[in-house]
């Protein structure tokens, strides 16, 4: 099945949201969603330096904690950061923690 699962962030529990956010690779994800909008996934891989298996269950992560949404064009995949609805259902959190991205690196 391909990866087609997005969350509704209303629906989604805080610990699922914070565990999301907690990886690395993962925050590294959402900072870069959030900065340049939907990229192409092959993209946001070439950036990270990371390979396309590695970054796959982060995606998953991401997507299932209403976070991202990943739309299929033919052979490629684009990525988008939901940051209107993310920050509905929980106002300020993702600016708390983009905030400090920088000071993780």
């Amino acid at each position: 099945m391909r990866d087609q699962f997005h969350a509704n962030p209303a629906d989604v529990l805080l610990p699922q949201a914070l565990a999301a956010l907690s990886d690395p690779l993962r925050l590294a994800i959402v900072h870069l969603l959030d900065a340049n909008g939907e990229m192409q996934c092959g993209d946001i891989y070439r950036a990270l330096n990371v390979s396309k298996s590695a970054a796959s269950h982060h995606f998953r992560v991401l997507r299932e904690s209403g976070l991202v949404r990943r739309r299929h064009e033919g052979n490629k995949q684009t990525a988008t950061l939901r940051r209107q609805e993310f920050d509905a259902a929980f106002p300020g959190l993702l600016d708390a923690v983009l905030a400090n991205f920088d000071k993780t690196e």
